[in-house]
């Protein structure tokens, strides 16, 4: 009896290291994703001050910014039935900020983060266009319905985004509601 609880523990605790792997040392953080292994890489830690994504080992996505990741706050992740990410937003810092407008009480206005739907549910990923919260630069993301066909996202300047067929549209600028929801 004590011998098959040794054996069912060994099993156990290998099996789950397995599925919980150590990053690469240049990777910042590792997430497991129904098409395989994601790794993350800073900018601020390269050479040319790109950030990367790479997947199973291969380069999929890389931008002008000094730090990239999950946005998991706001939701902004979907598992499968074994626990492993099939949808997922991304977020990154960027290097150089982008204009927004002018404001005549506070001057320039410039935004320092942007969004990615990162889409792992078929065959192979599908990374959407940029977006982010028109109405507050800073918003961060407030919730995610995630369907199927397509996924609604807020942010809390009261900003909603679809994402279908591999496409990010906004359905709301926020200027009505300002975050009030």
């Amino acid at each position: 009896m004590a011998l098959r609880s040794i054996i069912a523990g060994m099993i156990l605790i290998s099996s789950s290291s397995y599925a919980f792997e150590k990053c690469p040392a240049d990777s910042t953080t590792c997430s497991i994703t129904t098409l395989g292994k994601l790794e993350y890489i800073w900018g601020q830690e390269e050479k040319d001050g790109q950030s990367r994504i790479l997947l199973n080992g291969k380069e999929i996505f890389k931008n002008d910014s000094n730090q990239i990741d999950e946005d998991v706050v706001g939701e902004g992740r979907v598992l499968d039935n074994k626990n492993n990410i099939s949808k997922l937003i991304i977020y990154y810092v960027l290097n150089t900020p982008q204009y927004i407008t002018t404001d005549p009480r506070y001057g320039d206005l410039y935004r320092y983060r942007a969004y990615r739907f990162f889409d792992f549910s078929g065959k192979e990923v599908v990374i959407s266009n940029e977006f982010y919260p028109p109405a507050n630069y800073d918003a961060p993301l407030r919730w995610v319905s995630w369907g199927q066909k397509n996924s609604v996202i807020a942010f809390d300047d009261g900003s909603r985004f679809k994402y279908e067929n591999g496409h990010v549209t906004m359905i709301d600028d926020g200027s009505e509601t300002e975050g009030s929801e």
